[in-house]
């Protein structure tokens, strides 16, 4: 100052400050904070320090990302809920839902018009992590044996449909249509059995997108990827917290 050498109460003042500014970067890499930078800045007040504490944040958040999750993301990935960080700090959020979603088996689906006999078949043989049926109306004319979707119906809610209309087993081959407005709004106030307008999205719906529908949407946990009415697959929230995290 005034070309006179600093004095060590100007050395002491000047670490101090790349201190500060080192201590901030830190910080804003480790939670991908840049508010953490605007922070110091107004706690300490200090001259001509905003555009140091800014730029190292914002240079130390760039190198952050090419080496690891932000901290609490990481925390996530190590529970096995790698989901969350993917759908929110990742590239894989704007990933097509058609990359990530289970392609449609028919085998695995109800159709609309079905006897009691194959309800309780496939309410009590398929794999039990799967809670929900989707119910479709099959394309005979179609060769790729997809099928168009009507509804949704929980595998909990085909035993109580079950228990309702034959309590004894005693009409196995009674044929039923499973989008019959008695299901959906049943006369005695009692919950629905069949879901007739499932939450569904296009096949190019972003996954981040997807997981905002769901926290939003009473979708039992699934949405279903459809085309032009046609079911293409499905999509749980687990699908979604059990993909790992890729930077």
């Amino acid at each position: 100052k005034n070309g006179m050498p600093p004095t060590e109460a100007d050395r002491g003042a000047f670490m101090a400050r790349c201190a500060i500014v080192g201590a901030s970067a830190f910080c804003a890499a480790v939670c991908r904070a840049f508010a953490m930078a605007i922070t110091v800045f107004e706690v300490l007040a200090l001259p001509n320090s905003v555009l140091p504490l800014t730029t190292s944040a914002l240079a130390s958040i760039f190198v952050a990302n090419r080496v690891s999750l932000p901290f609490f993301d990481a925390n996530l990935a190590t529970r096995n809920l790698g989901g969350i960080p993917a759908i929110t700090f990742s590239d894989s959020a704007i990933e097509p839902v058609m990359k990530v979603m289970k392609v449609a088996d028919l085998s695995l689906c109800l159709p609309r018009q079905i006897t009691l006999r194959q309800l309780l078949h496939m309410a009590t043989s398929t794999t039990m992590e799967q809670d929900f049926f989707p119910i479709i109306s099959p394309l005979n004319w179609d060769l790729s044996c997809h099928g168009l979707l009507e509804g949704s119906m929980t595998r909990s809610n085909a035993h109580r449909l079950l228990k309702q209309l034959d309590p004894r087993g005693e009409t196995p081959d009674l044929e039923i249509d499973l989008m019959d407005p008695r299901f959906q709004v049943p006369p005695d106030g009692n919950e629905p059995l069949v879901e007739g307008n499932p939450v569904r999205v296009a096949p190019d719906c972003t996954v981040k997108d997807v997981y905002l529908l769901m926290k939003v949407a009473e979708s039992d946990g699934v949405v279903y990827v459809t085309d032009k009415g046609i079911l293409q697959g499905s999509v749980t929230i687990s699908d979604l917290m059990s993909r790992p995290c890729v930077l």
